[in-house]
């Protein structure tokens, strides 16, 4: 991970409260919600970066999520979005794990580019789930690419 990146953390308090919020990696979480909770999930999304030309291009991002406490099994879930005039749209499906009781989970996602499409700004996005606490917030990546990949990917 790298320093700066931008964590999500989310959770249950021990008093049932449901919380979220961000901070940058290397720096201290925010007092007032630090406090110990029954479960909580911290997930990251690596800023995405683009491969390859015409036909053969393609967007590539890292997720991951780690989990403690009692939350029983998690998975994630995540997608490419892209910027339109009426607000952000997928650009892809949504795709995610399976559920898991492993505390730790990390994988790597690619979309294709629809080459020769409308130039529109991309970046992916990712939330997590966790048994006994819920769906954490839509966390997106610190950065954006403007590329000329349509409004669809072709494999989605």
């Amino acid at each position: 991970m790298v320093a700066g990146a931008t964590i999500g953390e989310w959770g249950r308090k021990e008093n049932g409260e449901l919380y979220s919020f961000t901070y940058k990696a290397g720096e201290a979480k925010p007092a007032a919600l630090a406090a110990p909770a029954a479960a909580r999930c911290s997930v990251y999304i690596s800023d995405v970066s683009f491969h390859g030309a015409g036909a053969g291009a393609w967007f590539q991002w890292e997720t991951s999520q780690a989990c403690g406490g009692s939350f029983g099994s998690q998975k994630l879930q995540t997608q490419m979005w892209r910027s339109s005039w009426s607000g952000p749209r997928g650009y892809n499906d949504w795709h995610g794990t399976g559920l898991t009781s492993n505390s730790f989970i990390d994988y790597g996602w690619s979309t294709d580019c629809d080459d020769g499409g409308g130039t529109y700004t991309y970046y992916p996005v990712m939330q997590g789930y966790a048994s006994g606490i819920g769906r954490g917030p839509k966390t997106r990546s610190d950065n954006e690419l403007r590329k000329r990949c349509g409004t669809r990917s072709p494999n989605p």
